[in-house]
């Protein structure tokens, strides 16, 4: 308060720099609260949301083990099927269950002796020629010799041949060919002395190569 000359009291108001001060702090008081309150609400969300992460990242680790368990067991079934015993007696497809009377085993064919019309012995069947289509194309007879030595290969057409059976009951093979004419006849060669041939072919006819540019190059002179 002032005093005036005639002693009277006079209330001076507050002035505009006073009232601005505290405007200011007024301010500054409800920025701080309302940034205090910004920041516990931020806090709060993340926290919700670092937790929802949380739950679904538990709930996709529990799909995948019930995926992987699954799984297991899927395949746990098909190995069990696949390793599930047959039952003694079931069929296979395509099994034959019984010779037939106009078919040969292989074994009763090899070895059979050959006969000619004469009914004189020609040879004895070593092998069978058979296409890839299960057919068989020929016999090879074993002609000339005595108990397998010097006896040579001769193939012969299963259509020249006619199978028949002896008194025995033992498959044996009916050619309308002599035994000097099997003997006269070419080798037989198999597709393995076909193919040595030709390796020793190739390896005669480098050796001589080698063996003639040696042989005619020139001798140096002193």
């Amino acid at each position: 308060m002032a005093q005036n000359d005639s002693n009277v009291t006079v209330v001076e108001s507050d002035g505009p720099a006073e009232q601005a001060g505290e405007a200011v702090d007024n301010a500054a008081s409800a920025t701080v609260d309302a940034a205090d309150k910004a920041a516990e609400k931020t806090a709060e969300a993340a926290g919700e949301a670092a937790e929802e992460s949380a739950e679904a990242a538990d709930a996709a680790a529990d799909q995948a083990e019930q995926a992987a368990d699954a799984a297991g067991d899927a395949m746990d079934e098909a190995t069990e099927t696949d390793t599930e015993e047959v039952a003694e007696g079931t069929p296979v497809e395509g099994q034959i269950f019984e010779q037939s009377a106009d078919t040969y085993l292989a074994s009763t064919l090899l070895d059979a002796t050959v006969f000619n019309a004469a009914d004189e012995e020609v040879g004895d069947v070593n092998d069978m020629i058979i296409t890839s289509d299960g057919k068989i194309e020929g016999v090879v007879i074993g002609v000339g010799g005595f108990l397998g030595v010097g006896e040579k290969n001769v193939a012969i057409e299963l259509s020249r041949l006619e199978m028949t059976q002896d008194e025995d009951g033992d498959t044996t093979f009916m050619a309308d060919l002599t035994a000097e004419e099997l003997k006269a006849a070419p080798e037989f060669r198999t597709a393995e002395d076909a193919a040595s041939e030709s390796e020793a072919a190739a390896a005669s006819a480098s050796a001589g190569s080698t063996m003639t540019t040696t042989t005619g190059a020139s001798t140096p002179t002193n």
